[in-house]
C-alpha cells in the first residue's frame, strides 16, 4: 500500500504516564518501554484512540472517523474496513535533565540520533532533518557536546567535560531545525553517550507516591503506591502516514486528499494539536502538545 508520510513532534506540557500495568521491581506502576532498548515511548495505539476522538466531534455523523479510522471493531456494520491513516508509536528524540548551569537541558545521544536518521530515510527520503552522526561516537561517558555550556556541565549527580566543538556545531544546526515545532532554545540539547543517556531515562524519571485515605483521613493500610512518568518537556517523535480510502474507494479520495481530510478535521488546519496522551488524565498528567512538521 503507497502512504503519504508526515513527521509528527510530541512535547510534554505536563508529565506523562503511558503505563504497561502493575510490575514486580520497586515501582508499582512504571511506564512502557522498548523491550530492547529499554527507552520509554506512546503506542501508536493510545494516540490513534485520541485522534479518533477528536474525529469523531467534526461530523454530527462521524463520517471522518470512519473514513480515517475504519468502523468501530463492535459496530454491526456489515462493511468493515481498515482505515486509511496509520499511527505509528512515538519515539523518544529529547530527554529533560535538571542542570545547575540551565535549570534543565535536553539530552541526545548517538544511538537516538542514528535510529532518528534511519527513520527519515525509510519515511521521508531526503529530508533536510537528518544531522551527519559519523563523528557522534567519539563523545565519551564523561564527555558532553553543546553550546550550553564551555566547561564542566553538571546533569543530575552527573559532572561532564566539554567535547569536539566540531560536533556541537552540527548539533546545534540539528537544533535550530527542530525549533520552530516546539518551545525551546537550540543552546538547551546537548549530546551525551548511549551509556549516560540510558542511564537518565531510566533513573531521572518522575515518581510520585500516592495514597488512599479512609473516612477517618488516615492512610489505608496496604494503599501507598508509586506511580513513574515521563516529566514535562520530554520531546517524541512519530509518523503520521495516509493511504487512499478503503471503504469500497466509493469517493476516489487518495492519499494527499485523505492527510488533507486527516489535517482538516483533527488538526482543524493548524500546526499545533493540544490533547491528552496515557493515563491519570483526572489529576492533569498527559497533556501533550502535537506538531505537524510538513
Amino acid at each position: 500500500m503507497n502512504y503519504k508520510h508526515n513527521l509528527i513532534i510530541y512535547q510534554n506540557i505536563t508529565p506523562l504516564h503511558v503505563g504497561c500495568g502493575q510490575a514486580v521491581g520497586v515501582v508499582d506502576l512504571p511506564v512502557i518501554r522498548e523491550r530492547s532498548t529499554g527507552y520509554p515511548y506512546i503506542p501508536g495505539s493510545g494516540i490513534r484512540g485520541c485522534l479518533r476522538d477528536i474525529a469523531e466531534e467534526a461530523d454530527a455523523d462521524k463520517s471522518s472517523a470512519k473514513t480515517l479510522f475504519g468502523p468501530e471493531s463492535d459496530s454491526n456494520e456489515e462493511n468493515k474496513h481498515a482505515g486509511c491513516m496509520a499511527i505509528h508509536d512515538a519515539r523518544l528524540l529529547f530527554y529533560p535533565v535538571r542542570s545547575d548551569n540551565h535549570i534543565f537541558l535536553w539530552i541526545i545521544c548517538p544511538a537516538v540520533l542514528r535510529r532518528f536518521n534511519r527513520d527519515l530515510d525509510a519515511f521521508l527520503p531526503g529530508s533536510n532533518l537528518k544531522i551527519d552522526v559519523s563523528a557522534t561516537n567519539a563523545v565519551n561517558a564523561e564527555q558532553y557536546i553543546g553550546t550550553a555550556a564551555t566547561g564542566l556541565l553538571h546533569l543530575e549527580e552527573f559532572a561532564l567535560q566539554h567535547g569536539d566543538d566540531t560536533i556541537a556545531e552540527k548539533l546545534a544546526e540539528f537544533a535550530k531545525k527542530f525549533i520552530g515545532y516546539f518551545d525551546g532554545s537550540p543552546e538547551r540539547l546537548v549530546l551525551v553517550s548511549d551509556r549516560n543517556f540510558y542511564h537518565f531515562v531510566n533513573y531521572a524519571t518522575m515518581l510520585v507516591q500516592h495514597n488512599t485515605l479512609t473516612s477517618a483521613k488516615t492512610v489505608k493500610n496496604g494503599a501507598l503506591f508509586s506511580i513513574e512518568s515521563m516529566p514535562p518537556e520530554t520531546v517524541f517523535y512519530g509518523m503520521i502516514s495516509g493511504t487512499r480510502e478503503r471503504e469500497n474507494y466509493k469517493s476516489g479520495m487518495k492519499k494527499e486528499q485523505v492527510v488533507a481530510r486527516f489535517k482538516e478535521k483533527v488538526f482543524k488546519n493548524k500546526k499545533n494539536l493540544t490533547l491528552h496522551l496515557g493515563g491519570k488524565e483526572s489529576i492533569g498528567h498527559g497533556l501533550t502538545q502535537m506538531t505537524w512538521t510538513a
